[in-house]
């Protein structure tokens, strides 16, 4: 298909997505890390200071190098999240998915009907020569949803957020999960990494992926042995284009990947 998603095709066959985050709003720095090789480009709106009009071209140019633009929008907000994907982005991460219901309410805005119902404008497709009559038919089945789980009320609710028909990725956030177990900053505390080891298993089994943001490559490894196995782990501020490729080198040999 021609607007496959790469990245949900290959978790579908039971891959690793490796993921790596821009940081700062550029065009270059975007174009930069989605060179490196990864699969998919974090590009975050949430903690950052920049919205969507400083994204700018950031999607269009990590289309281009061949991976996963993924935006993360700063709340479960209909307009936020067809904005990020108006602007080119195949995926759409959510912070602070408490709920089934909410979680439904994420897929409703990033579908469109009969799946959803996000208004029909994506502006993004102008940029790189593509008719919308080409690219709304395979519209749905290309963009990601990505759902975090963050709070106290979402610990006990990760089965029935992961079952929610149209999510693709149940996300665990450590640092707000510190929080969330009355711990907060600390990550390393054994109720916190006790919630980690058993996060997959917990969404795996309702079929889905379950996904994390770190910030090293053994952080990564411990992680993809818990069984994530959407895992962004660096970003191109700290890391830099070789220190992204080698890691990724390091990671692929791990999971056996060419």
């Amino acid at each position: 298909m021609k607007y496959e998603n790469k990245v949900k095709k290959k978790l579908a066959a039971g891959g690793t997505a490796w993921g790596a985050g821009t940081v700062i709003a550029s065009d270059l720095a975007a174009k930069w890390a989605a060179g490196t090789g990864v699969d998919f480009i974090w590009i975050d709106t949430e903690h950052m200071h920049f919205a969507t009009e400083s994204i700018h071209m950031m999607p269009i140019m990590v289309r281009a190098s061949g991976a996963m633009p993924m935006v993360r929008v700063s709340n479960l907000d209909p307009g936020l999240i067809k904005k990020a994907l108006d602007i080119g982005a195949s995926a759409v991460m959510i912070p602070q998915v408490d709920n089934a219901q909410q979680a439904e309410l994420v897929v409703k805005y990033a579908k469109y009907p009969p799946q959803g119902n996000r208004g029909i404008s994506p502006m993004w497709s102008f940029y790189m020569d593509i008719s919308w009559e080409d690219y709304l038919p395979h519209a749905n089945d290309e963009t990601m949803v990505v759902v975090q789980v963050e709070t106290k009320e979402a610990l006990s609710k990760v089965e029935e957020i992961a079952a929610v028909e149209g999510v693709d990725v149940v996300l665990a956030g450590p640092m707000d999960l510190s929080a969330a177990h009355d711990h907060i900053g600390q990550i390393s505390h054994p109720s916190v990494q006790k919630f980690l080891e058993e996060f997959p298993a917990r969404v795996t089994k309702q079929g889905k992926t379950a996904g994390i943001a770190l910030g090293s490559y053994e952080s990564a490894v411990i992680a993809w042995k818990r069984g994530f196995r959407f895992i962004n782990f660096a970003n191109i501020l700290h890391d830099g284009v070789r220190g992204i490729k080698a890691d990724l080198a390091r990671l692929r040999e791990l999971t056996g990947e060419v």
